[in-house]
């Protein structure tokens, strides 16, 4: 999070992904009631169609036993203690799918929203929450105010949606009398099942448009300024002169170690005014090694070095682009430039035993 929040300046900045991580630890995330309630609507509607012929066996099975002990003329304490366990059971029966199906839909209901994401950040007790002066304000914020907005125009169109099925079904309504029992409720339950289809649909797109507005809200409020982007990738990723300066000193400390190798060279190769490679080679090693190597300013240091500690200098110019471009500090030479380095080495041999041969 940033360290500085001004409210003077404007949240422009399009939230971070360590902003966006912070918000979801401390539970504020993208979450619709809404999305919630269709839902767990629809999965209770679907538990006690596909339910229905248990509901309705369980149910006769009661009603059978507490009839035939009231024709009987024996139901009491005893007939009660006796139905208790069986009563139990029934309402197991019918209760449990349709509470187990709505405890899906509401886990369902989360992860769709928000993912598996699990924090106890919200459960922790914050005196901002239960301070009743706190919660007027939320009461009579816009949010809270956008909140009963929603749910009276929810109401006020699902009222609408009821009053306009009703109508449409009053007239075969008109005619149930006509009908047997069967036959009432066969029609009552059809009339029911379609009117929560219709409130379903009804839900669904309230729900789309909720879950599409607490998203814009939540973005809105993970805005950032320009100075607490700042802080933050400060805070994140090091102060940028910090790190230059760190940047700085580990070059001044690799360039001082490579001149202190320039010494221990065998030869130098040059371009010759813009390179200079520092070679190493001696009895025993695999291949010949780059210990130095640098171009410009750095070139001329080396050459300079070079001639101090009586170091021979030999220009070749394919020689040093090309190991200048392909071999890095501290790499033995690859196998196709054996060739054109041995050369240089059994020049610069010859001028060593020539050296040594007066003396």
């Amino acid at each position: 999070m940033a360290l500085f929040d001004d409210s003077n300046d404007e949240r422009t900045e399009t939230a971070t992904p360590y902003r966006r991580e912070e918000f979801r630890k401390q539970g504020t995330v993208a979450m619709s009631r809404e999305v919630l309630s269709v839902l767990m609507i629809g999965a209770v509607a679907f538990a006690l169609y596909a339910s229905s012929q248990t509901i309705l066996r369980q149910f006769s099975g009661l009603a059978d036993q507490y009839f035939s002990f009231i024709i009987r003329g024996e139901f009491g304490k005893t007939q009660l203690l006796e139905m208790r366990w069986g009563l139990f059971k029934s309402l197991g029966y019918m209760v449990f799918p349709v509470l187990l199906t709505a405890m899906v839909a509401g886990i369902v209901s989360s992860l769709i929203q928000v993912g598996f994401y699990f924090t106890t950040e919200p459960l922790v007790p914050k005196w901002d929450r239960i301070n009743p002066l706190n919660g007027l304000d939320r009461m009579f914020s816009s949010q809270g105010i956008v909140e009963v907005v929603k749910a009276f125009i929810k109401i006020t169109i699902a009222a609408w949606v009821v009053w306009k099925f009703i109508k449409a079904q009053s007239p075969q309504a008109s005619i149930l009398y006509q009908k047997n029992t069967l036959e009432i409720t066969s029609i009552t339950l059809i009339a029911v099942g379609k009117l929560v289809v219709s409130l379903l649909l009804f839900l669904a797109v309230i729900a789309a448009l909720d879950y599409a507005f607490q998203k814009f809200q939540l973005e809105k409020k993970m805005k950032m300024t320009r100075r607490e982007a700042k802080e933050e990738f400060k805070l994140r990723e090091g102060d940028p002169l910090i790190k230059s300066r760190i940047k700085s000193i580990q070059r001044k400390i690799a360039s001082r170690r490579m001149m202190e190798s320039v010494p221990k060279s065998t030869v130098i190769i040059t371009n010759p005014t813009h390179l200079a490679i520092a070679l190493q080679y001696e009895s025993g090693m695999q291949a010949p090694k780059v210990v130095a190597k640098g171009a410009g300013f750095v070139a001329e240091k080396i050459k300079e070095i070079a001639r101090e500690n009586r170091i021979p200098i030999v220009e070749n110019k394919p020689l040093a682009r090309t190991m200048f471009k392909t071999i890095a500090i501290g790499q033995l030479i690859p196998r196709e430039l054996y060739k054109a380095v041995a050369e240089v080495l059994s020049y610069v041999f010859k001028l060593r035993g020539l050296t040594r041969a007066p003396a």
